[in-house]
C-alpha cells in the first residue's frame, strides 16, 4: 500500500488547500532497494517521508562494523528533531525494499509549524512518544534481561492479532485458543537486537529457550509467536 502525506500524523488535520500545496512542494521519487536515502552526519535538509516500502536505520561503529538502529515501515518521516534544530541526520537510512519517498524542504515544515497549530502540536506528540520509547528501552536495558526484553518485543509485535476462544452451545469459554501470530523480522535477528539493546547472539540464544518451550516457531525471517500468555510472563521485569 502507497501511503500520502496526509496519512502522517503531524499532517492529519491541515486543510485540502493547504494539503495541496505541501504536497506540490515535495519532490517525489522511487527508489530500488538498497538505495541510500541519506547518510549519517550529512545535513538534514528535507523531511524524508516513507510513502511506500521499508527502511533500516543504521550507524557505523568505531570498528567499523555496521550495527542496525531500527527497520521502519511506511507511513513515516524521518529526522524530524534534526530538521526542527538545523542538524545532521543521526544514522543512515537505506532502502530494504523498493521505496517512494516525498521529500519536503526544511523550509516548508517549518513554514508548517509556526503557521499550523495542529502540526506543531502532533509534531510535539510524535517527538514525546519518542522521548518516552528511549526511555522505556534505556530502562529495560538496565533492569531486564535479554529473554524478557524479547518476549515484550514480540508482544509488541503482535498486540491486537486474533485470540478467538472455544465455541460451544452455551457461549465461549473463558480460555481462549493459542492462535499463531507471525511477527516479521524485517531487520533479522541482528535488527531486534539492536532494537532492545541486545546482541544477536544473545537475542538467538532467548528465540531458541522460547521455541525449545513451544513459545515461538522461528523461521525464514520472521517468528510465530505460538503462546502469548506464557510471553507475557516472560516479560515481567527480571532483574539482571
Amino acid at each position: 500500500m502507497t501511503y500520502t502525506l496526509a496519512d502522517l500524523p503531524m499532517f492529519a488535520e491541515l486543510g485540502e488547500e493547504r494539503m495541496r500545496g505541501t504536497a506540490a512542494a515535495a519532490r517525489w521519487r522511487r527508489y530500488p532497494a538498497g538505495q541510500v536515502l541519506c547518510t549519517e552526519g550529512d545535513p538534514a535538509e528535507h523531511l524524508i517521508v516513507l510513502l511506500d516500502g521499508r527502511v533500516k536505520a543504521g550507524r557505523v561503529s568505531a570498528e567499523g562494523r555496521e550495527v542496525v538502529l531500527a527497520v521502519e515501515a511506511a507511513p513515516v518521516a524521518f529526522d524530524k528533531t534534526a530538521l526542527l534544530v538545523d542538524g545532521a541526520h543521526r544514522a543512515t537510512r537505506t532502502a530494504l525494499t523498493p521505496v517512494e519517498v516525498a521529500w519536503l524542504p526544511r523550509a516548508v515544515v517549518l513554514e508548517l509549524v509556526a503557521a499550523e497549530p495542529s502540526v506543531a502540536a502532533r509534531l510535539l506528540r510524535t517527538l514525546a512518544t519518542t522521548v518516552r520509547e528511549l526511555d522505556e528501552r534505556l530502562i529495560d536495558a538496565s533492569v531486564r534481561d535479554v529473554p524478557s526484553r524479547v518476549a515484550t518485543w514480540l508482544l509488541r509485535r503482535c498486540a491486537g492479532g486474533p485470540s478467538p476462544a472455544h465455541g460451544s452451545p452455551h457461549g465461549p469459554l473463558p480460555v481462549p485458543l493459542p492462535v499463531p501470530l507471525p511477527v516479521p523480522l524485517h531487520g533479522g535477528q541482528a535488527g531486534l537486537g539492536a532494537e532492545i539493546g541486545a546482541t544477536r547472539v544473545s537475542v538467538n540464544r532467548a528465540l531458541r529457550m522460547f521455541e525449545r518451550r513451544g513459545l515461538v516457531e522461528i523461521g525464514s525471517g520472521e517468528v510465530t509467536v505460538l503462546d502469548r500468555p506464557a510471553l507475557a510472563r516472560l516479560a515481567a521485569v527480571t532483574p539482571r
